[in-house]
């Protein structure tokens, strides 16, 4: 990998100082990349040149969250509207010849490869055209687009944003600007991190050694239950077959995650405990800010006493704090209680997150909807961030539940409190700034449960607007830049046939010249053809060109 990008790298790049390079793991092969080329003997590569890592956008969202800032193509600058992906678009061309060519022999099948992907280059040589075309007005819609969005935020947001320069540099780290800089209260994940390095360090029993993540694949089950309750509620008794089929699949494989946690409860907590004892613990209140919409929530559901998602399964939580005790699992009681709080910190925080979403979109694309069909577009997206609101909501109030049933603190009683119906509304401060009514208005405890706001002058709802702002001004920059890419790409691919054209004269006036007839007609032919082509797109560019200046200028 590094040989072929160096010899890449020295290749007709007379004058060009900045490179950017896509590959799937950018993140951790670029990061030493220069080390490993000034170590050896048989790399070499200009100094003077600037890598910019990229990763595919295909790939990278399979990464950390901080890598899609980092190096998404949506935020580095100058590369216009490109996915980043090469081998994988090729593969929709290759699945045609892939079933005759499996019973080939290596050459044969190296041949028919080589057709194929021949066959395909020419396709996209001769409709380069259309696809440049269509390019181009894509560039200059998302440029109209773009630019109304980012206006309305424009508006919108503090001043103060609007007054920081967004640097790029070649460290990596200055894109987390594109990111919620906001500081979380620790996680389940870090919780139970903690808790098994703790246990580890002081050699504790085989039977208490995993008891961490046993209680932390118990909490995710029952926030699978709960997802899946809350969607058996929302479609009702009236589904279609292919809903029944995909709540089946969903129950059968819940059902298989709880066989498999209360077998592993006979290691940690015995034979003495009931998984069944209170089946009514599970009885859940869907929370919500819709005020009481029958039609969000049907009240005749598929749903039965022993289904998956109503079963109790076998935490210290469901079991008491005395049953633990005479089970000898009263050491469980504290591992759950950390990671429970982890649980409930991981709610409130993915619930701030969807409200302050749901809070910008109704500012900027349910207020500014002018037509039916925008307003339910606008609106479908307010309905999938409400859902995810309503189940974040439910696991959280699930989880002070089970926390009271553990005989928690003072402190932590204070710390985590009942969440209200009401206190899910979004602020009107950021849905409608000039209403009336907002001088006593003030955020919910939720918004301030070990949270870092950065000062008194600093809150949620401007770091989103941060966010979304910088996120705005990036896409208005990317779609710029392609209008600009495209517009060169016309004229380069004018230049290429006109090139090419001219190179097959030449070759036709030495067959001439060596009586070769039927090499002179061939070359004829193909030079024909490739001033055709270059003729063709230049009258089709022109004409579009044309175009959209008449537009503009009405």
């Amino acid at each position: 990998m590094d040989y072929a990008l160096c010899e890449a790298a020295q290749h007709n790049m007379e004058g060009i100082t900045r490179a950017v390079t896509f590959y799937d793991i950018n993140c951790q092969y670029n990061k030493h990349l220069r080390v490993r080329v000034d170590r050896s003997r048989f790399l070499e590569m200009v100094p003077e040149l600037t890598i910019i890592p990229g990763i595919g956008l295909w790939h990278v969202h399979g990464h950390q969250d901080s890598c899609y800032v980092r190096y998404a193509s949506n935020f580095i600058e100058g590369i216009g509207r490109i996915d980043g992906e090469i081998m994988e678009t090729l593969w929709a061309r290759l699945n045609l010849i892939s079933p005759a060519a499996r019973g080939m022999s290596s050459p044969h099948r190296k041949e028919c490869l080589d057709y194929q992907m021949n066959d395909s280059n020419f396709c996209k040589m001769i409709r380069m055209k259309r696809t440049l075309c269509r390019k181009f007005k894509q560039a200059k819609n998302g440029i109209a687009e773009s630019e109304k969005a980012f206006q309305r935020l424009d508006e919108a947001a503090p001043s103060r944003f609007k007054d920081r320069m967004v640097s790029q540099i070649n460290n990596p780290a200055a894109m987390d600007v594109y990111e919620i800089n906001i500081k979380k209260a620790p996680s389940k994940k870090e919780i139970e991190l903690r808790l098994l390095e703790e246990g580890n360090a002081q050699n504790a029993a085989p039977a208490r050694r995993s008891v961490a993540t046993w209680i932390s694949m118990g909490l995710a089950i029952e926030e699978a239950q709960i997802a899946l309750l809350i969607e058996v509620r929302r479609i009702g008794r009236r589904s279609t077959e292919t809903q029944r089929l995909d709540i089946a699949r969903q129950r059968d494989r819940l059902q298989g995650q709880i066989d498999g946690f209360t077998q592993s409860a006979l290691t940690h907590l015995g034979e003495g405990f009931d998984a069944d004892d209170d089946p009514d613990d599970l009885t859940l209140d869907i929370l919500d800010d819709l005020d009481d919409d029958p039609a969000d929530f049907s009240e005749t559901s598929d749903t039965w006493t022993n289904s998956p998602e109503l079963t109790v399964i076998p935490l210290p939580s469901n079991l008491g704090v005395d049953r633990c005790r005479r089970c000898m699992a009263e050491d469980l009681i504290p591992l759950e209680m950390s990671l429970r709080e982890g649980q409930a910190n991981d709610a409130l925080h993915n619930l701030r997150i969807h409200l302050c979403n749901k809070a910008i979109l109704f500012r900027t694309t349910v207020r500014q909807a002018k037509s039916q069909a925008l307003k339910t577009r606008a609106w479908s997206q307010v309905t999938s961030v409400q859902q995810a609101v309503s189940l974040h909501a439910s696991i959280y109030t699930k989880t002070r539940k089970q926390m009271m049933q553990l005989e928690p603190g003072q402190d932590q009683i204070q710390k985590y409190k009942p969440l209200l119906r009401e206190q899910l509304k979004i602020s009107t401060a950021v849905g409608d700034p000039n209403a009336r009514g907002q001088r006593n208005e003030s955020l919910a405890w939720f918004w301030s449960v070990e949270v870092d706001l950065g000062g008194s002058d600093h809150s949620w709802n401007e770091e989103f607007y941060r966010v979304h702002w910088l996120r705005a001004k990036s896409l208005r920059d990317r779609w710029k830049e392609e209008l600009l890419v495209v517009e060169s790409e016309m004229d380069w691919t004018c230049n290429f046939f006109l090139r090419k054209a001219a190179q097959w004269i030449e070759r036709m006036g030495e067959s001439s010249a060596n009586r070769l007839r039927g090499h002179a007609c061939y070359s004829g032919r193909q030079s024909r053809m490739y001033l055709l082509l270059a003729q063709d797109a230049q009258a089709a560019f022109q004409d579009l060109k044309r175009i959209q200046i008449d537009d503009s200028d009405e």
